[in-house]
């Protein structure tokens, strides 16, 4: 590692520190609001744009007075063609909201999307008792089966300056002389140089297109292998700014494993970046209609899980202190997610039944189930908060894999990797922690409400719930009752196939009826922002629903139920069959 010796930020490679040393020598920009500096006029003036917001202030005037733009707020940061139309094209590619808020009155417009919303289709607020698990099994959907792309319709409008600000820095070659990133639309500027001037994440993005090529020839596959030249013309410079902020406004909220403030596209792995560039490509409408082919996204696996395999000859003690490590990790869990929403039951064979446990396994020998904090949450300055996003990051991962070992058990009858007491480690951070966006930000919600801290372990609420003793301190988010109703889901289902001698059903249906008192009084102090909740914490309901009822059958003869069978599928006709059963009662 590369470290900066005027500020402590560490870098992989010695051009990736260079680049940011030059942001410490030239800056003339300040931000009239905090006085913070920049070295370009360009991203002074936009973080400007956000200071005037948080501070109920005017707009700062426009880098060219008398002009007034005419390009909606997402081509704009993004430096992007903008038709004007409402929504614009670009926007609707993207099927995301199309906002024209920064020219005076706040107009937004859904892009349109080819799915009619509908009570039999899932969509974020349905009140359909088995909404996700219903849509997730019907044989009729056979794209995103996860609904990753329709949450992304609902998902809140982030605040990417500073991702494009550290894009910009990234996609600037080292020793390139100070112009202007790009020109207007996604032709001039820096592009048009390609061949004289190659970015340095382009060079990187290069390099893992090789690997991806070389991987392809070596597996034993009817596809044909990979071409550099179809890869190349997929991920230019332009898509990276659309595939990373795709991937944030879609996977991140089902997956929320990587931390935006603190993401530097600048400075991460190849795989890491393949992971959430390939995330991007697949949630995006790609020009002509086009989508990502299958066999890249099988190839990807194949040298993701390459990697991770490796690092079971390392020894580690503490994985926070290793990056390397974590990208990885971070890697393996997005393209696991990323391969489960394809509606091919090959791969989720594949993952099922050998990718899934080698993560668990390559994660076990590191200590990650196993983690603590060794900070409290409190009020910090910006390197402390740094590091205690980075442990973060390794409990979030643990919890995560955790919740995806969960998945295949309730969907696939899978018996787990991954035991319900053998995570022994911290409850991940609520949302709202993990969101902040700088220490101010993180400093201010603490100090706001210390009730946000997470005040017990995993095993230590889970054991509560089982024995009947709740704590009335007890505090926990929608984040932490999802982890629970998994193991819940976990337990139930190994006592089902015997496997639990020393734990009734009994025991196992009271715990779960300790956990909807906690969720009702979770879900009661949210009130209306109950509709606000995106990704998986959604359907926590919906899985005590599915759990009661297994239990509640599992005592009764009512004939042979296939989804109460022990054996192991790789489809999803069970599990539809079973809530299809449910709902008809």
């Amino acid at each position: 590692m590369f470290e900066c010796t005027q500020c402590g930020k560490s870098y992989q490679k010695r051009t990736h520190l260079s680049r940011h040393q030059e942001t410490h020598a030239y800056l003339s920009f300040n931000c009239q609001f905090c006085q913070k500096a920049f070295s370009k006029s360009e991203v002074a003036r936009r973080h400007s744009q956000s200071c005037a917001r948080k501070h109920n202030q005017p707009l700062p005037a426009a880098s060219k007075p008398g002009r007034k733009r005419q390009s909606c707020d997402g081509c704009f940061l993004a430096k992007a063609a903008c038709d004007r139309k409402q929504p614009c094209s670009r926007c609707q590619s993207m099927r995301r909201g199309c906002t024209f808020a920064s020219q005076g009155e706040s107009v937004t417009v859904l892009a349109s999307t080819t799915t009619t919303r509908s009570s039999s289709l899932y969509f974020p607020g349905n009140e359909e008792p088995f909404a996700f698990l219903r849509y997730f099994t019907d044989p009729s959907v056979q794209m995103d089966r996860l609904a990753i792309g329709k949450t992304a319709e609902f998902s809140v409008q982030r605040n990417l300056e500073m991702l494009y600000s550290h894009l910009e820095h990234a996609l600037m070659p080292v020793n390139f002389p100070a112009v202007p990133f790009m020109g207007e639309g996604l032709s001039g500027g820096l592009f048009d140089e390609a061949e004289s001037f190659s970015p340095n994440l382009l060079k990187q993005l290069n390099e893992v297109l090789n690997e991806l090529v070389q991987v392809s020839k070596s597996m034993a596959s009817k596809e044909k292998p990979l071409d550099m030249l179809d890869l190349t013309s997929l991920f230019t410079a332009p898509s990276l700014f659309i595939f990373i902020s795709v991937f944030f406004h879609s996977l991140h909220w089902h997956l929320p494993v990587v931390h935006f403030p603190t993401f530097d596209p600048g400075n991460i792995s190849n795989i890491l970046l393949l992971a959430i560039c390939l995330t991007g490509a697949s949630y995006t409408t790609l020009p002509h209609g086009t989508r990502i082919p299958p066999s890249l996204l099988d190839v990807a696996e194949e040298l993701i899980f390459r990697e991770l395999a490796s690092l079971s000859t390392i020894s580690l003690k503490d994985p926070t202190q290793s990056l390397p490590i974590v990208q990885v990790i971070q890697s393996a869990l997005i393209i696991e997610m990323l391969q489960f929403g394809q509606d091919r039951k090959d791969t989720r064979r594949r993952i099922r039944i050998f990718r899934h446990p080698c993560l668990v396994s390559v994660m076990r020998s590191f200590g990650f189930f196993q983690l603590r904090r060794r900070m409290a949450v409190r009020v910090c300055d910006d390197h402390t908060w740094r590091e205690m996003v980075a442990e973060e990051v390794c409990i979030r991962l643990a919890c995560w894999v955790f919740l995806a070992d969960g998945f295949l058990t309730v969907c696939f009858k899978n018996h787990p990797s991954l035991s319900s007491f053998e995570m022994n480690c911290d409850f991940s951070w609520p949302t709202a922690l993990w969101e902040a966006d700088s220490a101010a930000s993180f400093n201010n919600i603490v100090a706001a409400d210390t009730a946000l801290s997470p005040s017990h372990s995993f095993p230590d609420a889970l054991g509560q719930l089982l024995s009947n003793s709740i704590s009335d301190s007890i505090q926990l988010s929608v984040e932490h009752l999802l982890m629970l109703i998994y193991a819940i889901n976990i337990l139930a289902f190994q006592a089902r196939a015997g496997l639990l001698a020393y734990l009734p059903l009994k025991s196992i249906s009271n715990a779960a009826q300790n956990w909807k008192k906690i969720w009702d009084g979770t879900a009661s102090s949210l009130g209306t922002e109950r509709s606000l909740l995106l990704g998986y914490p959604q359907h926590a309901e919906e899985l005590w629903r599915l759990v009661s009822a297994t239990l509640d059958m599992a005592t009764r003869d009512e004939g042979r139920i296939c989804y109460l069978d022990g054996g192991a599928t790789d489809d999803l006709d069970d599990l539809h069959g079973f809530i299809q059963y449910c709902a008809s009662r």
